[in-house]
Order: C-alpha cells, then structure tokens, then sequence
C-alpha cells in the first residue's frame, strides 16, 4: 500500500494545504487560491492575473526524502475571449510546458410569457414577460457576468434602437427597467411589457454577456 502525502511547501500542517490518498497509484491536490500561501500577482485592467504555489509530493507519510519532488506551479487567469491555460513547472527533472485549456462558461437569453412560464413567442401587447439571461458549465466561480449593449431590431425597418448601453444600465427604464443580478449565479433578469412599434409585429432583442475574471468574493454591479 502506498502511503505519502501532496502538500503546500510550507504548510504541511494545515488540513487545507494537504492531501492524503492512502492507496492509490494516482493523487491530486486542491489548493485555495486565497490560502495555503498562494501568491497572486495583478497584470493590470483586463490583463488578468496569475496564481503561484509550490507543491511537494513525498513518498513518506512525516518526512522529506531524497525521492520526493517539488512542482512550482503557476496559473494564469486570462478573462474571457483569451485563452485560460495552466502553465506547470518541475523541479529539479527534465522541464516540460504543459497546458491544459480550462471550459468557460457559455451564456443564453430567454424571453419568458410570465402567464405561462414558456418561452415567449407571440404575445398581446402589454402582456408581462421576463428577460432572463444565465451562463452555463464549469469554473462558474471564477467569473463574474455582465449584461451590456443590448439593442432592439424594430421589425420591417431593421431599425436598431439601444436599449441598455455599455456599462449595463437601461436607457429607457420604462420599457425596460434595470437588470437584477443573482449573487450566487451567474444570471440576470428583468420584468418588462411587451411592445411594438408602429404596425411592425416583430421585436428582436439581443445583447451581449460579458464574463471577467471574479476578483474576490463579490462581482461588481453597473451602478445606474
């Protein structure tokens, strides 16, 4: 049976910086970015950020031997539309780049009749509905999500008409109000009327979802 453990250089006392899968051929390590002595460096507005720690993995359950080995280990956190990639570093041994591309989140927007609770596709004027825009998938908490620039396509015309700008805030609150956020998902939603204009009896909405990388525990909110 093997018996060893994968701990934080330095911390080898601390449950959270410390992993012990007692016979297996395989073993990993969760580390919290805000503990175990992660170093986090800021590379300015929108350049992300990079995370570094130092792994050792020995072979014995209380002491350090010539066999075990220590892995620096530094992750770069792009926002989105960049490449997330974990770049990982042995030491001492052959050094060998290995990236591995981590899934993003991906977003969709709904319109909902709020008298059936279905996705709206033909409506009275007046009628109540719900804007709801969620994103999706894995590394949810490492993102923070914002509605902006979203623009109403008036029927024959195609005319375009912004409705929210680019900081999230709605330019016409009377037809539709500003975004309500879910602090714990990354969602947003809004109750609206539905409208037309003129004799057009088709209205498009669409808009764009931003994702930024989560700095701290809290995303900001656009402040209208």
């Amino acid at each position: 049976m093997s018996i060893g453990r994968v701990f934080v250089l330095g911390h080898s006392q601390d449950k959270e910086c410390v992993s012990r899968e007692v016979g297996r051929r395989t073993t990993s390590i969760t580390v919290p970015r805000d503990k175990c002595g992660v170093e986090t460096v800021q590379h300015g507005k929108g350049a992300g950020y990079t995370s570094s720690v130092n792994i050792v993995i020995s072979f014995h359950d209380k002491f350090l031997t010539k066999v075990d080995r220590a892995y620096n280990i530094t992750c770069l956190f792009a926002p989105t539309g960049d490449v997330v990639s974990y770049a990982l570093t042995v030491q001492p041994s052959l050094l060998k780049d290995i990236q591995v591309l981590a899934d993003q989140p991906s977003c969709e927007y709904e319109v909902f009749d709020v008298r059936t609770r279905r996705p709206a596709e033909v409506v009275h004027v007046n009628a109540p509905l719900e804007h709801v825009w969620t994103c999706d998938g894995a590394n949810l908490d490492l993102f923070c999500m914002r509605v902006h620039d979203c623009v109403i396509n008036e029927g024959k015309s195609r005319r375009r008409s912004k409705i929210i700008d680019s900081e999230g805030c709605s330019l016409d609150t009377t037809r539709l109000p500003n975004l309500r956020y879910d602090n714990n998902k990354l969602s947003a939603r809004v109750m609206s009327k539905a409208f037309r204009f003129g004799d057009d009896v088709a209205v498009e909405f669409e808009c764009n979802v931003r994702l930024d990388l989560r700095n701290g525990t809290s995303c900001p909110r656009p402040r209208c």
